[in-house]
């Protein structure tokens, strides 16, 4: 019993030990292509940003980051977001609460800019 107590590490009676809580759980999400209809999958950490969505989507689907457009809800994601502050909070919500969310919650719509018409598309913003 007395070689148990030396191998144990003991603390001071004065010790308070403080337990985080887990990270929050992976955001899982389907980006749908709207021209082909073509869904991928794609787990993400809501303290990720959008580009990196991109990339994971990139990986994925063989499109460049550069060519895509991410539409949620009617809104383009923004690159520099992240995913706990962008639109897709009411996906984030209902994990969150342990509910199961719609799959139009967790739906996002790709534009590959190469299939849209050059008529259509916005001038390109000169690189500072």
């Amino acid at each position: 019993m007395a070689t148990r107590m030396a191998n144990q590490t003991m603390l001071p009676s004065y010790a308070t030990i403080v337990v985080q809580p887990p990270p929050p759980k992976p955001l899982l999400l389907f980006v749908t292509n709207v021209k082909s209809a073509r869904t991928i999958w794609v787990e993400i950490s809501i303290n990720d940003n959008v580009s990196m969505l991109k990339k994971y989507v990139e990986r994925k689907m063989n499109i460049p980051v550069a060519d895509m457009i991410l539409i949620y809800m009617g809104e383009e994601l923004k690159n520099d977001v992240k995913i706990k502050d962008s639109k897709l909070d009411r996906a984030i919500q209902k994990v969150s609460h342990r509910e199961e969310p719609q799959f139009d919650d967790c739906t996002i719509h790709l534009i590959d800019l190469k299939d849209t018409p050059e008529q259509l598309r916005e001038p390109a913003q000169p690189q500072v």
